[in-house]
């Protein structure tokens, strides 16, 4: 008896809450291209989802609602949901590519574990950051000097999902060069990382064969698995010049 009430509380609320909210169908572009797996949240009913390959969604939403678009190599955009927009159940966002340099960050051997847990524990209060940053130019140096064009919650999102989707059986069998280029881009090589392009895949094969790089993604720690690249790209170049 008490399961049938809890059940029908639950299908009470699902049916009130479609009634107060509207399905929104949406599609995220960039310059007319499809842009997937971009993050669609509903900051104010905090109800997410995801852009499929056409770059299409659909939410749930009503007048007033904030909702967020993100993906890591895109400006964050955010929209208020209007009339107009609930009327037409439709919407189409065009966002735009990260293109100012952010902050600088110097890394040293002395401050990268206090950098490391002021960074988490910054990060801890920000699900969804209306981010005005734009893509970077990054640089690192003999003096581990590196400006971050990446999106440190988008790569703790997708890393923190990747990993609780294993089973315990898959996480020890965990390969570091399948995981890694779905939490960076290819500019992360070259620009943070001084790489050649040609080099990428070479340097993911590299980091197979360190100690450690299984252990740093189970983690899921977005600050230590940057700063492991770091220190192995450094490694790897030594290695080949």
């Amino acid at each position: 008896m008490m399961t049938k009430k809890i059940l029908f509380l639950f299908f009470l609320f699902q049916f009130g809450y479609s009634q107060d909210r509207q399905l929104i169908q949406g599609k995220v572009i960039y310059r007319n291209i499809n842009v997937v797996a971009a993050n669609v949240i509903n900051n104010t009913s905090q109800n997410t989802t995801i852009t499929d390959d056409l770059g299409e969604f659909q939410i749930y939403a009503r007048e007033g609602d904030e909702i967020i678009f993100s993906s890591v190599q895109y400006i964050i955009r955010t929209v208020r949901i209007t009339d107009e927009i609930i009327k037409n159940k439709r919407l189409t966002i065009q966002i735009n590519e990260r293109i100012r340099e952010l902050d600088e960050v110097v890394i040293t051997p002395d401050n990268t574990e206090k950098f490391l847990d002021l960074k988490e524990e910054e990060f801890k209060g920000f699900d969804y950051v209306a981010d005005k940053s734009t893509k970077v130019e990054n640089t690192l140096t003999e003096t581990r000097q590196l400006k971050y064009g990446v999106d440190f919650v988008n790569i703790f999102k997708i890393l923190k999902t990747i990993i609780d989707s294993k089973s315990e059986e898959e996480k020890q069998n965990l390969i570091a060069s399948e995981v890694i280029p779905y939490l960076f881009e290819d500019d992360f090589f070259t620009e943070s990382l001084l790489l050649a392009s040609s080099q990428i895949n070479e340097f993911l094969n590299y980091i197979d064969t360190r100690p450690g790089a299984v252990d740093v993604l189970l983690e899921k720690n977005q600050f230590l698995l940057i700063d492991f690249l770091l220190n192995e790209s450094v490694r790897y170049k030594e290695i080949n010049e």
